[in-house]
């Protein structure tokens, strides 16, 4: 065992010494630190001379807020407590005396685990919930073994959800511990020599180079992790598509956080009456509440929508200049490219825009109220749909998608309208990505446009989750460092 370094030798003369121990134990019996010893450890173990066990611990402590929830009672358990029988909300949460945040809180988690139902502001619980009222709950009881510093060596799901809730803290240690094989028992120690690690200019001038015993590195030898700067997954994909698109001719145009109702919808032929424009939908400013818009092009968009243009019949309803200077949160980044069309009515025009989109949505597994959108529109003279499908296709294939396929659809404000569905591998299913299809005429004209245009857009969140395999949208916001060092 000659080719055994000094670290390896000192651990293995230790162990034969005591028989096993920890990696703690070793490195104060060696008088060496941790990261030395589990160097040698590791050395040892490759050659077969000891075994290495692991076992993982939890210690659990209180935070400040579960402390104060030992001591009072959890939010839900004391809400659930002065429940009887039916009762107004603001009855319970004054008797429970809980604060708003500690009565959502509360709310929450009783209708999570189905203890309560709330019907016309009035709160009723359950047969389970009258059950549960006075039974002490697995949540109370790991409050009160955090409060004590227990030592636990699995994590259940009600543990689970206090951390989650920061009202418990976990902090995970791993106990190595090493012993000697049969092989290790056998074998001779040759006496530990002592190792230079680095060639310092004492040892150069003085000549004692030639002398001393360098020690050996071991460049397949695992070391701590390491995680340098990165751009987040969800960025990664984004400047994935905006290479593509660049790569195909295509010019990124910039979008806009706040925009007028008139580039929102007006210009995009979306009637004033249209549901996408009432609180359930679009998210409105309140200060400031309205800015400037092009009053000519206005004049020509109002025309269009009350009374038509090319053959149309338009909307038939009276146009209110005052709704077009509405701000709010740009809901769909097809505005950009129509601000963009209205400066420049001569082909040809092959551009797209990359920006964020608000939604008044109820956030859940699919749905948020901001996301990215990808929006993109080709002007040439004989443009067709063919041509159309015939870029999809080109867009898609450079995103790793070979299987595409269209099926008829409808826009306000595209026609003929169609969406790309791609053949995603790992579910096995067709997957709906993006919708496109032909202006209309009735927004071109306004516009002063004349030739076709393609336009297309891409929901580039749900696109971002099958290219990093994520079932959840809300993860792509996450903060979780594993997932980000990973993804």
């Amino acid at each position: 065992m000659s080719d055994l370094n000094r670290e390896s030798r000192v651990v293995l003369l230790k162990l034969k010494e005591c028989g096993e121990g920890t990696v703690e134990q070793l490195a104060q019996l060696a008088q060496m630190d941790q990261a030395a010893v589990m160097r040698g450890i590791l050395a040892l173990k490759e050659a077969g001379l000891v075994r290495v066990s692991e076992e993982t611990k939890y210690h659990l402590s209180l935070s400040e807020e579960g402390l104060k929830y030992l001591q009072q009672g959890l939010p839900e358990k004391c809400l659930l407590r002065v429940l009887e029988k039916e009762m107004p909300l603001d009855e319970a949460k004054r008797k429970a005396r809980l604060s708003d945040q500690e009565m959502r809180i509360a709310l929450g988690w009783l209708r999570r685990k189905k203890l309560v139902k709330i019907e016309n502001n009035l709160l009723r619980p359950t047969e389970e919930g009258l059950r549960l009222r006075d039974e002490t709950w697995p949540e109370e009881a790991w409050l009160r073994r955090a409060s004590k510093g227990q030592v636990i060596e699995r994590v259940d799901p009600e543990l689970q959800v206090l951390c989650r809730r920061g009202l418990v803290h976990l902090e995970k240690r791993v106990s190595r511990h090493v012993s000697l094989t049969e092989l290790g028992k056998k074998t001779e120690v040759p006496p530990p020599e002592e190792e230079v690690s680095e060639l310092t200019t004492e040892l150069l001038v003085s000549g004692k180079w030639r002398e001393v015993k360098f020690k050996r590195y071991n460049v397949l030898a695992p070391v701590s992790p390491v995680y340098p700067a990165r751009l987040h997954p969800q960025q990664r994909v984004i400047d994935e598509v905006r290479e593509v698109l660049i790569s195909l001719g295509f010019q990124e145009i910039p979008s806009r956080i706040v925009e007028t109702e008139f580039w929102n919808f007006d210009a995009l032929f979306q009637a004033q009456d249209h549901p996408a424009r009432e609180i359930h939908d679009s998210l409105t400013l309140k200060k400031p509440s309205l800015g400037e818009i092009p009053e000519e092009l206005a004049r020509k968009v109002a025309v269009a929508h009350e009374r038509g243009v090319g053959g149309s019949r338009g909307w038939g309803y009276r146009f209110d200049f005052n709704i077009s200077r509405r701000l709010l949160l740009c809901s769909q980044t097809t505005a950009a490219t129509v601000r963009y069309l209205s400066g420049r009515p001569a082909p040809p025009v092959k551009i797209f825009s990359i920006g964020r989109v608000f939604r008044h949505d109820k956030i859940d597994y699919k749905h948020l109220a901001e996301f990215y959108q990808c929006e993109g529109i080709v002007m040439q003279e004989g443009l067709t749909l063919r041509d159309m499908f015939g870029y999809l296709k080109e867009i898609l294939r450079k995103l790793g998608f070979e299987r595409v396929r269209f099926r008829p659809s409808y826009f306000p404000y595209t026609e003929p309208s169609a969406e790309a569905l791609v053949y995603h591998e790992a579910r096995g299913e067709w997957v709906e990505v993006l919708g496109a299809g032909m202006f209309r005429p009735e927004l071109l004209l306004p516009l002063g446009i004349r030739q076709p245009v393609l336009a297309w857009g891409i929901g580039l969140s749900r696109l971002i989750m099958l290219r990093l395999g994520v079932d959840d949208i809300r993860m792509l916001f996450s903060n979780d460092l594993n997932w980000l060092r990973s993804g």
